[in-house]
């Protein structure tokens, strides 16, 4: 007798509402040549040991999930993993995990985020302004999304993008220029690759010395109101060496000057600038007020050291790494996942496949049933553009299709070399 095996296919439509409540923590720190060593940043004053040690009290302290970075030595990424072993996933803590090495220059951009909120969806760089030329240092772009098991069985998520920037340091008009043309091409970047569904940061060293230089004013004032960015606590002005913004200066930790610039705390040059849709809470991000500082910054170090006297914003031993790490000071805020979301989706569901249909940026499967085998996905004219390794688990997996085109593909599910499943897939 001739064994037949049937699969039972149906659709089941869902439709529920849950909400997401969670804190993120945001730092961004210029790290001061970490492991760069020059004729002024030696390796004296500049021990990559100690400066690990430093970090790892800071990040110890604050407890970011998201951390930029500027000035991470351009080695090929060994400096960057150093940091991560070496400060970051120390004492107890395990859960860092760092994006992409990429890099232009001995002077790089790096992002690290907490593994067990986030995912790194996708990263670019932009180091050419819209007409092909070099720009000094490149932009980095990273795009992570919120890790939420409900949610991403939905093939839905948040997804939060974030521009890291160290723009050209320096007041002449060259400097000047040079920083107008480094965020003109992020505005011409984040005008064609905007995305109605994904929440934007931009932070960095901007080295800007006003807000009317025009290097900022790209940023805030772009025509497109929309993909505009905002400072969070909304202080605008000339910054430089004015006792009016002591409490939001960045940099210098110190008065006098070696490896570290000197001449005390009277810059705001580093920033985290948020889009729209995270000051509103219009997306699942919403920025949490009254959390944005400038870690270590009590109002009352103007163009003093940062530890002068008395200063009990932090406790001691995060001081002292804080005036020891960097001449800058890390910024940090926090954003706030809250959302009550309703669904209404088709889970295409049969005796051994789950996966949400159709789907954006992230496909999300599932076998209902231990097995080995291959899930393929295939365009229109038969050509596989993902392949995946199925496990004989019960685990949901997940694919990123953000690169591959919309449009009209099939999934395939082979098993010792037969294929049992074959259907539609539909990518917006």
């Amino acid at each position: 007798m001739r064994k037949i095996t049937v699969l039972l296919i149906f659709r089941v439509s869902l439709c529920w509402g849950q909400t997401i409540t969670d804190t993120i923590q945001f730092m961004h720190y210029n790290l001061l040549n970490y492991r760069n060593i020059t004729n002024y940043c030696t390796s004296s004053n500049n021990s990559p040991t100690d400066k690990d040690d430093y970090m790892k009290t800071i990040v110890g302290y604050l407890m970011p999930d998201v951390i930029t970075v500027n000035e991470m030595v351009g080695d090929g990424g060994t400096g960057a993993n150093r940091l991560l072993t070496n400060a970051l996933n120390q004492d107890g803590r395990n859960f860092y995990k760092q994006a992409n090495y990429s890099a232009n220059s001995s002077l790089s951009n790096m992002l690290y985020y907490n593994k067990n909120k986030f995912r790194l969806l996708q990263q670019f760089k932009i180091d050419r302004a819209l007409n092909k030329t070099q720009l000094v240092r490149q932009i980095d772009v990273y795009t992570l999304y919120y890790l939420d098991n409900s949610e991403l069985e939905l093939g839905d998520t948040n997804y939060l993008t974030i521009y890291v920037a160290h723009l050209k340091a320096g007041n002449t008009s060259s400097d000047v220029s040079e920083r107008a043309r480094a965020t003109e091409s992020i505005m011409d970047y984040h005008s064609i690759n905007y995305k109605s569904n994904h929440s934007y940061i931009i932070s960095g060293d901007f080295n800007t010395y006003t807000s009317n230089e025009q290097g900022f004013i790209n940023l805030v004032g772009d025509p497109n109101t929309s993909i505009r960015f905002k400072d969070p606590i909304k202080k605008s002005g000339s910054w430089n060496n004015n006792s009016s913004f002591a409490s939001i200066h960045t940099q210098s930790t110190r008065v006098s000057s070696s490896c570290h610039s000197g001449g005390g705390l009277d810059d705001r040059f580093d920033f985290v600038l948020c889009g729209q849709e995270i000051i509103s809470n219009e997306r699942g991000y919403g920025y949490v007020s009254g959390s944005y500082e400038a870690l270590g910054n009590d109002g009352r170090h103007f163009n003093a050291n940062l530890n002068s006297g008395s200063n009990s914003s932090v406790p001691v031993d995060v001081l002292d790494a804080l005036y020891r790490m960097s001449d800058h000071l890390p910024v940090s805020m926090q954003l706030k996942v809250n959302r009550t979301t309703a669904h209404s989706v088709n889970l295409v569901k049969d005796n051994y496949l789950i996966m949400n249909n159709p789907v954006r940026d992230l496909l999300t499967w599932r076998m209902q049933l231990p097995m080995t085998g291959y899930l393929s996905i295939l365009d229109i004219h038969g050509k596989c553009v993902v392949q995946e390794k199925i496990e004989p688990t019960n685990y949901w997996n997940y694919i990123n299709l953000s690169t591959i085109s919309k449009g009209l593909y099939t999934i395939t599910v082979s098993s010792e070399g037969h294929q049992i499943i074959r259907k539609k897939l539909v990518k917006l």
